[in-house]
């Protein structure tokens, strides 16, 4: 079990250790915007980088102009001190934030899939061996990891 365990915590992806989202966000969001930006959600915060969800143009226009205002308030919260810019993007487009933080995933996942598939070949247990491939399997990045 615990070779299993070294295997998981060094071939598994890890998020970033700056990584901020989901309802920590969403609440320093809602203390720092202002109210004419309500329309916006904030997606996450990664590498001195905040990502924002916008509606449309009109939108990411208006939080250019409350840009600087927000950065400053933004920059007063914890975990947030390092915030180098606020980045848009649309609704309904998919774009650099998946790719920004998944960027180092494929390669981590490929080694762990490797992993966990020689060690599917050396288990006797056939449940374990068997989960085991599963698991090779799911961690590939193109699900062709066989065991």
């Amino acid at each position: 079990m615990q070779a299993i365990a070294r295997i998981l915590h060094y071939s598994l992806p890890k998020p970033p250790a700056d990584l901020i989202f989901g309802p920590s966000l969403q609440a320093i969001w809602e203390r720092c915007r202002p109210e004419e930006l309500a329309t916006l959600e904030p997606l996450f915060y990664c590498g001195r980088r905040l990502f924002v969800m916008v509606p449309g143009s009109a939108a990411a226009a208006r939080l250019r102009q409350e840009g600087l205002d927000l950065l400053a308030r933004l920059r007063a919260e914890p975990g947030l001190g390092e915030l180098r810019e606020i980045v848009t993007r649309r609704a309904g487009r998919q774009g650099p934030p998946n790719v920004a933080v998944k960027a180092a995933a494929p390669l981590r996942s490929a080694l762990g899939a490797r992993c966990f598939g020689s060690l599917a070949g050396m288990v006797d247990d056939p449940a374990l061996k068997a989960s085991l491939a599963r698991l090779a399997v799911a961690l590939a990045p193109d699900g062709s990891q066989r065991a």
